[in-house]
């Protein structure tokens, strides 16, 4: 299984460090907090001007979203316009590393598999979430926002709690994210959110170089084959392509 991670971020990484070997980073990030409905929800997105400029990847979007009072994540992948609007696709998260979110084929229970339209304005986000039978506005403020694709220090603006793709039986994963003078950039603390009391049950601190490997953010931390594990990606390992290392967050 190792080997097959590592084989499939290989092949990532190459083909997006030829695109982008001039840069820092591949990170343009931004969180909100708001509503959808009158339900509060936190939403992360993910984009790629920097180093897909002028190609088909500029224009793709990756995120994560979830409703505050059920705390499990939902992946999102879609595509955005120039002017700042998205199609979002609600996807199950991936089986490993090695593979990307799935977006389900429309269903009788599961009618509109991209249900989120966003316009991105300055610091907010609007839009609407339709399943075909309801419409629910949306309503979204910039709470904080990375991007490490310039040659400078990473530019990290207010808190950046990222919602992995994967959780664990018992927890929502939130990657704490920060800059400083002794490192650039990390993934500082990895956050175990109760699923079911919303309540922090540990903050499982890291040194320089956890959770920046995967290009899509979202895909530092995934499920470990041991179900009280997580897999945390490190910087290093073999040909630097990342260093998978087990931790421990379940009782």
């Amino acid at each position: 299984m190792k080997r097959k991670r590592n084989i499939s971020r290989t092949i990532l990484c190459v083909i997006l460090f030829t695109a982008s070997s001039a840069h820092a980073g591949w990170y343009e990030i931004r969180n909100y907090a708001g509503t959808i409905g009158s339900l509060p929800v936190h939403v992360s997105l993910q984009t790629y001007d920097d180093i897909n400029r002028n190609t088909s990847g500029q224009w793709r979007v990756d995120g994560s979203y979830y409703y505050d009072a059920h705390r499990v994540p939902i992946p999102l992948q879609g595509k955005r316009q120039p002017n700042g609007e998205m199609q979002l696709c609600e996807a199950v998260e991936p089986v490993s590393f090695g593979d990307s979110p799935t977006v389900p084929a429309a269903s009788p229970t599961h009618p509109v598999p991209c249900p989120i339209t966003l316009k991105i304005s300055d610091t907010k986000a609007s839009g609407e979430w339709r399943d075909g039978r309801k419409v629910l506005p949306i309503a979204l403020h910039q709470v904080g926002s990375l991007n490490d694709t310039g040659l400078e220090t990473p530019r990290v603006v207010g808190v950046v709690e990222i919602p992995m793709w994967h959780h664990t039986k018992n927890h929502l994963l939130l990657g704490v994210y920060q800059s400083s003078m002794d490192c650039s950039l990390s993934m500082v603390r990895l956050r175990l959110v109760n699923i079911k009391s919303g309540q922090i049950d540990r903050d499982l601190k890291f040194d320089c170089g956890a959770g920046i490997v995967a290009t899509p953010i979202y895909a530092n931390v995934y499920r470990a084959d041991n179900p009280r594990n997580v897999t945390v990606i490190f910087q290093g390992g073999y040909h630097g392509m990342g260093d998978d290392r087990d931790v421990p967050v379940e009782p």
